[in-house]
């Protein structure tokens, strides 16, 4: 099995945090986003997890840190910390359904300077997360459809779209035809260079400094040009 160092291909050489969300495909979400990263705020079933098994199977410099697995946020926090210290990259794979929950990702991210903060949106409708779930018997905490439909429903209510106000540097949406029950190397790293390629967030880390700097410039000209029409 081939594995790459993605920190060195797709970071120049930064660490990410990767933040995976689920888009539900309700028609209020539709209207705000037509169908527009993530993922990660995700709905149950929306593929995040295929994905996220893959990435740190072929890119072992990330390390999936998936509360399911791990029992609590709490153990997730941890073990993206610990992660990020040892150098490595981390994908977070838990459902972070609105910015309150995403926000101790960006908060963890910052603990160490220059740490990239990407999103991945599953942008999967509601009614295929339904049918992937009552096909899907093998969820570690979910012991039912019914069961895992409800929390579908719960989900769904709940689930705010992330902006690019909360702080990330890159977003990007998959739409179902672009997600894979199977993840290749390369269509792992195409998905990697689409997220390095990416317009940076207005309000991320990166927009903020780029807008810190347009705010000097036009205070600097403002102030030359009320000296001069002064003199």
């Amino acid at each position: 099995m081939e594995t790459v160092s993605a920190k060195n291909s797709f970071s120049e050489g930064k660490q990410v945090v990767l933040i995976l969300a689920g888009l539900i495909g309700n028609s209020s979400v539709i209207k705000m986003f037509p169908t527009a990263f993530l993922a990660h705020p995700s709905s149950k079933g929306s593929g995040k997890s295929t994905f996220a098994e893959a990435l740190e199977r072929f890119y072992p410099d990330f390390v999936r840190c998936n509360q399911d697995d791990l029992g609590d946020r709490r153990q997730v926090e941890n073990l993206a910390r610990a992660s990020l210290r040892n150098g490595s990259s981390v994908c977070i794979d838990r459902t972070n359904f609105d910015s309150s929950q995403r926000a101790h990702w960006i908060k963890i991210a910052r603990e160490i300077p220059g740490t990239l903060i990407w999103v991945i949106v599953f942008d999967t409708p509601k009614e295929i997360c339904a049918t992937r779930l009552r096909a899907r018997t093998e969820h570690p905490t979910i012991k039912s459809p019914e069961v895992a439909l409800s929390i579908l429903d719960r989900f769904s209510s709940q689930y705010r779209a992330p902006s690019e106000s909360e702080g990330y540097d890159r977003i990007i949406y998959l739409q179902p035809g672009e997600q894979e029950s199977v993840y290749s190397h390369s269509s792992l790293t195409a998905i990697l260079r689409r997220v390095q390629d990416a317009p940076p967030a207005a309000l991320g880390p990166s927009g903020l400094v780029v807008a810190a700097v347009i705010t000097s410039i036009t205070l600097v000209i403002v102030a030359v040009t009320v000296r001069r029409r002064a003199a």
